[in-house]
């Protein structure tokens, strides 16, 4: 039988931030890793392949919308159960969204095989890519269930503050990707080389190891027990509230990815260098990552503290520490940005091995450098939202930025005016900076903390 899980601590003393917060970044930089060894292993099996892969990754990102709108609203409703002491709830909802995922990571993954050749037609993938697009989006949409899983676990650790077990979770498969991508992508370390098929199948494999790992991990800490599963009586009174915060979450993640697949065509079907622009766009992505992850750390610590915060029935306490999270994370990883701008070719080189790619590479980089603190503060703000279970505005900031600037001043930048992927880059700093002053007025001005629970909107006496 597994132990009860303890009360966590509810601490907002900057000690309390940082212990929280270390270990979620450095997670962060562990997933890094993780992507960019993949990348560079497709980019050394040739620049078809790392083009694929990038469309793949983003036709992946956005089946995967479903599970990350249930753990937006997992994250709300397990850290302001834990904030007004509720601890059995907290369980419900953590047994309750973990066997969901695994449903509906088939239900996502049926669909998407009956229809992976749509798919690929309707985010116009090039001609040239296409036999190796479609093998490695079967496999992919094959390790959905997996990824689900794998994802929202590591979500309800995070949310009861226990982010020392995910880490080391994360550690073993970073390490393993690496030795495996190398082996069966490469034929390295004595392995038959699979190519870039050895490579989706290396990360289909860690992802399903990574879900056994934290669900073990989570039996063991007494927060999931599926010897007390939830009542129905009881998830007819909570799920309510969940549904309520996931479904702005989800909305806002099927803009948003929805917003990216369309920007993959829109460099996909740039005038010239298509091919070339849509590699470094995958490529820069990834290398983009090492900046912009871990800003999800704080976005993540931004969202069990507020959300802490609110539980307890402190509000003026929950703007404090996100606007006090927002304000150190823009200064650091601002401070990174400025590292890493010299070593914008040297990460290209190391990233793909054709020119023309590299070019698109630093071209990327340099325009998303640059965009760094807003970047990063509107991802801090989006992470306060989340806490609070006020989705909704995510929603609205985000896929109006998206849809209303970026995509629309991508294509007359990239395919009227400059005729360039330079121009779809330099649309994306300009929603950026749009979409960050708008979410810094609604953390100051708006009332989102009346989101929160019922009881969590409260001063306790």
């Amino acid at each position: 039988m597994s132990p009860a899980p303890q009360k966590p601590g509810l601490s907002s003393s900057p000690k309390a931030i940082w212990r929280l917060t270390w270990p979620q970044m450095l997670m962060m930089y562990l997933f890094f890793f993780t992507g960019i060894v993949t990348v560079w292993v497709a980019g050394q099996i040739s620049g078809d392949a790392q083009a694929a892969l990038g469309l793949v990754t983003q036709c992946t990102i956005f089946l995967m919308v479903v599970i990350m709108s249930i753990s937006s609203g997992a994250t709300a409703a397990i850290s302001q159960s834990l904030g007004m002491g509720k601890i059995a709830r907290a369980r419900f909802y953590i047994v309750s969204t973990v066997i969901g995922a695994l449903g509906l990571g088939i239900l996502m993954a049926i669909p998407a095989l009956i229809f992976e050749n749509s798919i690929l037609v309707l985010i116009k993938t090039p001609e040239e890519i296409m036999p190796i697009a479609r093998k490695i989006l079967r496999v992919a949409i094959l390790g959905l269930p997996f990824q689900y899983v794998y994802s929202c676990s590591g979500v309800m650790f995070r949310a009861t503050r226990l982010v020392l077990p995910p880490l080391w979770v994360s550690a073993i498969i970073c390490v393993l990707n690496y030795f495996f991508a190398l082996g069966f992508g490469l034929g390295k370390f004595g392995f038959p080389n699979y190519g870039y098929m050895g490579l989706i199948w290396t990360n289909v494999a860690c992802s399903a190891l990574g879900g056994v790992l934290n669900c073990v991990l989570l039996v063991s800490s007494g927060y999931l027990r599926f010897d007390r599963l939830p009542s129905v009586k009881w998830l007819k009174g909570a799920m309510p509230y969940l549904i309520k915060v996931a479904m702005p979450a989800g909305a806002a993640q099927i803009v948003w990815q929805s917003g990216y697949l369309t920007l993959f065509v829109l460099v996909a079907s740039l005038p010239r260098d298509n091919v070339a622009a849509l590699a470094g766009l995958t490529a820069g992505l990834r290398a983009e990552a090492l900046i912009f992850m871990p800003g999800m750390a704080f976005n993540m610590t931004a969202s069990i503290l507020v959300g802490n915060s609110l539980g307890e029935g402190k509000p003026e306490r929950a703007r404090r520490i996100g606007l006090r999270l927002t304000a150190v994370s823009v200064l650091i990883m601002s401070v990174v940005a400025l590292l890493i701008w010299p070593f914008r070719e040297e990460i290209a080189r190391f990233l793909s091995q054709e020119a023309s790619t590299r070019e698109q590479i630093v071209s990327y980089l340099s325009y998303n450098l640059v965009s760094t603190p807003f970047t990063i503060a509107s991802q801090v703000m989006g992470g306060i939202m989340v806490g609070a279970g006020a989705t909704i505005f995510n929603l609205a900031i985000y896929g109006g930025a998206f849809w209303c600037v970026r995509l629309p001043l991508g294509w007359l930048l990239g395919h009227v005016l400059w005729q360039s992927s330079s121009g779809v880059f330099a649309a994306m700093v300009a929603s950026q900076v749009i979409q960050t002053l708008i979410m810094l007025y609604v953390v100051l001005r708006a009332n989102w903390q009346k989101y929160a629970m019922p009881s969590s909107r409260t001063k306790r006496r």
